[in-house]
């Protein structure tokens, strides 16, 4: 009994995501090498690095998409498999079929699934959270159409409420800002920073370094390993960017 009281207070004060010597390669190239990530609730963190730096595949390997050569992921203390539902993915709008025939409703009811079961089939309720998903970036009229018509910006806001209507406490997104204009941009960043004052964990895969500031609370540098990571005052510094982006890196940061 006392061990399953410790464990239960572990998993409840555990940082939302923590990483410690991943290491991941392809074709015995490596992408990731030695990375160590701590990721605190209630954080809005940014990964940022050159392409090529490993982001994507850092998000794919904590959700078992990708084999890994070494290293340990914990999702709220315990193992993806057991943490799996309170976990979503955004992933780049480049890897979705926007040809497969189906509705916006039904792409963004899609993330009501993971609460059913294998046996509960989706009703009022996941209705309902779909479609307040889908009022949180402004597409309730787009419920009915086609994912294949929609616009390259509309389509971001659709993988977005999908992982909206799964309620999910750690949200990893890849790129989600690609594609969308200015307006749109500006009020994802408001959900984003809305969940993160609810207590909702994110981590974001993102390109512009001039809005870091603006929109995160903490970063992690990446180019294979971690160069630094941190609250953004104290990690986003011009000599870390030049590591990170410039001919001479070094690594071996933590976060």
């Amino acid at each position: 009994m006392h061990g399953a009281l410790d464990r239960s207070t572990r998993l409840a004060t555990a940082p939302a995501l923590g990483v410690r010597g991943l290491s991941v390669a392809y074709h015995d190239r490596p992408v990731l090498w030695n990375v160590q990530l701590e990721l605190y609730r209630g954080s809005l963190m940014a990964v940022v690095g050159p392409n090529g730096a490993g982001k994507s595949t850092l998000l794919r390997a904590v959700l078992g998409m990708v084999p890994v050569l070494a290293g340990d992921i914990a999702v709220f203390g315990g193992t993806l498999a057991e943490q799996r539902r309170r976990v979503a993915y955004v992933p780049q709008r480049s890897g979705i079929d926007w040809d497969f025939p189906t509705t916006v409703f039904e792409v963004v009811r899609m993330g009501t699934y993971g609460r059913l079961g294998w046996l509960r089939r989706p009703g009022a309720a996941e209705r309902e959270r779909a479609l307040a998903a889908l009022e949180m970036v402004d597409m309730v009229e787009f419920a009915g159409q086609q994912i294949g018509a929609l616009s390259a910006g509309q389509q971001q806001r659709v993988l977005l409420a999908r992982a909206f209507a799964q309620d999910a406490e750690l949200y990893l997104m890849d790129e989600p800002f690609v594609g969308v204009d200015a307006p749109t941009e500006a009020a994802l960043v408001r959900l984003l920073q809305e969940l993160r004052d609810r207590g909702r964990t994110l981590l974001v895969v993102h390109h512009d370094l001039a809005t870091v500031p603006e929109y995160f609370d903490s970063v992690a540098l990446l180019y294979r390993r971690v160069v630094a990571c941190g609250p953004v005052e104290a990690a986003f510094t011009e000599p870390n960017i030049a590591a990170t982006y410039g001919a001479r890196r070094v690594g071996g940061g933590t976060c």
